[in-house]
């Protein structure tokens, strides 16, 4: 069994239009359940080495509180910042564990959607990436083996939960869909990232694969964030999906007209 944490970057809704924010990111870390208690164990240990004065169960990490100096990193020291965030993203390098994860550029999203869906209608890209990221996950899955399962883990976020249920159900149990998932088991689940180690680590993941990707696009990031960019592309898996179009007439069928 793989334990599948899915979290997302750069989330303004359905405002397309925010400068700060151009490209949401939606991610999934692959954890195998033989790595879970290990990894779990490693992660307290960089957190408690370097935050250890500021931490009381539960807690929660977030990059962006990272280089402002908020929440748990409030009264950290950058330098000592910096170095937890590498620690972090080098234990994800060092157990090989998978990223997989869909960019939208929100600018072109918001033009794809005028275009094909009419002008007015106000889509979530959260909505848009989930099928692409499943996608791939079920076939990074049954790539490593037809026995090989996940359970799909989401942070708490009442906003699109009834969305992933219908669209999880759907991949997995429609026969007649262009789509369909099989190894992706079950239902999604939603727990309290607080509470959660893998989900804090997929968050910080998600923030820096986002930086990388708009530093691809040629836009604005900070020298701190490209720092983080060695790592990011040694982790990384973007997946082999050629079904771009399947999954966009899938998302229009099942999804839009029920928004």
């Amino acid at each position: 069994m793989n334990l599948v944490y899915v979290d997302e970057s750069g989330n303004t809704g359905t405002n397309l239009r925010d400068t700060q924010q151009p490209v949401f990111l939606l991610a999934a870390m692959i954890l195998p359940e033989t790595k879970w208690f290990s990894l779990e164990q490693k992660f307290f240990e960089v957190a408690e080495r370097h935050l250890g004065r500021k931490l009381s169960y539960p807690f929660e990490i977030h990059a962006a509180d990272l280089k402002s100096g908020r929440g748990i990193f409030k009264d950290i020291p950058l330098k000592q910042c910096l170095s937890f965030r590498d620690e972090m993203l080098q234990l994800l390098l060092d157990n090989e564990i998978a990223i997989i994860y869909r960019r939208i550029i929100k600018a072109k999203f918001e033009a794809f959607c005028n275009e094909n869906y009419g002008p007015g209608i106000k889509v979530d890209p959260y909505v848009m990436a989930l099928p692409f990221v499943c996608v791939e996950v079920d076939h990074w899955l049954r790539r490593k083996g037809s026995n090989e399962l996940g359970l799909i883990i989401f942070d708490e976020q009442k906003e699109n939960l009834e969305y992933v249920e219908r669209s999880l159900r759907t991949l997995r149990l429609d026969s007649t869909s262009i789509l369909k998932s099989t190894n992706i088991v079950e239902k999604g689940f939603f727990v309290d990232s607080a509470k959660t180690f893998a989900l804090q680590l997929v968050d910080l993941a998600a923030y820096y694969i986002r930086k990388y990707e708009e530093s691809r696009l040629k836009l604005k990031v900070s020298e701190l964030d490209k720092q983080t960019f060695g790592r990011i592309q040694r982790l990384v898996s973007k997946g082999t999906s050629s079904k771009t179009d399947e999954i966009l007439e899938w998302v229009k069928e099942h999804c839009l007209k029920q928004k």
